[in-house]
């Protein structure tokens, strides 16, 4: 058994494909079973955010494990597989903790997907896809992303997907921004860090439309900001100047048809995946609109100094991969013992067991047949190890007696008083 990472990212693949190959939060349980279900996977984990989706998993075959990734997909997989990366092993590990640690994020050092990643975990445990391994493994996990973000200065001064929205409208909107009218379009966690940093641009005005009533309530205690249900979305649509949309709808909120009778020049920045804006919606003049990935030339120019940081960060989860690489040599070898010990323990009851069946078929007494079949089972079970405690008493090996009362879970009887 190997420790897998299969998955797309923002490096590997454009955001049309992106936004297609997703896991549905409220599937994934099912998704979780159905890995489950397969022979060759034993734990896992899925994750998946605005910038990828990965399947974490122990299993034995990696054909098998880029197989059940695309048949959950509603992309061919001629299409999907030249995008499609798989890790085995030390370098699943090391990937796995680079994108805890915001190492293999398109922003940098962005804390947000530790978040993710943690929440991805705790479901999966309630799932109950995680063993002894992916918890020993997630932990580590955890652990060196929250060492890494406090030894180096990958965090300083946070950027976010969020953030780098906001920032991208500063650079590149050319209007007047104190007298803009903003819409920000969701209430989940990434609209309510949006809607932080946009209200440090000071719009004139800033509306929130969301299916979530409470949630929007809870965002519109400022007096310069409105809520609005998001099925009456279409007349503020014609009165904003600004939109930053980031709903997690796996369908457009925002269509061609809706903006069409609108005049006034627009500046829509779609943070969504799926996104949450039609893509016909550019070819409407005076309609600028952006995705998340036309972010990644504004985060650049906010990450300078982070280089050093992210070096150190690095060289920290090298050292973390080697204790864990050693934890898991260990953890396998034990597998290994246990699986081969009980496999003797079958083959021997088998043996005995066949044995006695043909003696009860040609009517030999039952329960001396039972009594035949429990007295062999203990000698053969008995003979190898009685025979090494007796060498290693002899060899004055003597904590070989005490790890044997260890193992075999047994009081041994004092040694007579001379």
């Amino acid at each position: 058994m190997s420790i897998f990472v299969c998955g797309i990212n923002h490096k590997t693949a454009p955001l049309a494909l992106r936004e297609k190959v997703i896991f549905v939060n409220d599937k994934l349980v099912l998704y979780l079973q159905d890995l489950l279900q397969q022979e060759q996977i034993q734990e896992a984990v899925l994750l998946s955010t605005c910038n990828r989706s990965e399947l974490y998993c122990e299993a034995d075959n990696a054909e098998k494990v880029m197989q059940w990734f695309c048949r959950q997909q509603l992309v061919a997989t001629q299409t999907l597989l030249p995008h499609l990366y798989i890790h085995q092993d030390q370098e699943a590990i090391e990937h796995i903790m680079c994108v805890a640690s915001g190492l293999d994020s398109m922003v940098l050092g962005e804390s947000e997907i530790l978040g993710q990643m943690k929440n991805a975990f705790s479901e999966s445990c309630a799932a109950g896809s995680v063993g002894t391994l992916f918890n020993r493994l997630f932990q580590q996990v955890f652990s060196v992303a929250k060492e890494i973000r406090h030894a180096t200065a990958i965090g300083a001064c946070p950027v976010s997907i969020s953030s780098a929205a906001v920032n991208f409208i500063k650079e590149n909107y050319r209007e007047e921004l104190k007298t803009a009218t903003c819409l920000l379009v969701g209430s989940g966690d990434a609209a309510r860090l949006t809607l932080r940093h946009l209200k440090n641009l000071t719009p004139k005005k800033i509306l929130i439309a969301s299916r979530n009533a409470e949630q929007t309530k809870f965002l519109t205690q400022d007096d310069n900001v409105d809520a609005l249900p998001l099925e009456k979305i279409s007349t503020a649509l014609l009165e904003t100047d600004i939109i930053i949309s980031a709903t997690g709808s796996l369908v457009p909120v925002i269509t061609k048809s809706m903006l069409l009778q609108r005049a006034r020049p627009l500046f829509i920045v779609d943070i969504a995946v799926p996104r949450d804006v039609e893509e016909a919606v550019a070819e409407i003049p005076r309609i600028q609109l952006f995705s998340i990935d036309d972010l990644k030339v504004s985060i650049q120019k906010n990450l300078q100094g982070r280089e050093h940081a992210a070096k150190k960060a690095r060289e920290m989860i090298t050292q973390k991969i080697q204790d864990f690489m050693l934890f898991l040599h260990s953890h396998r070898t034990t597998s290994m013992a246990i699986r081969a010990y009980r496999k003797h323990i079958e083959d021997v009851c088998q043996n005995e067991l066949v044995k006695s069946m043909r003696k009860l078929k040609r009517g030999d007494n039952a329960e001396q047949v039972l009594a035949n079949f429990a007295l062999a089972m203990t000698n053969k079970l008995l003979h190898a190890p009685s025979v090494q405690l007796r060498q290693a008493s002899a060899e004055g090996r003597f904590e070989i007696l005490a790890l044997a009362q260890q193992l075999l879970a047994i009081p041994l009887p004092e040694a007579p008083s001379v």
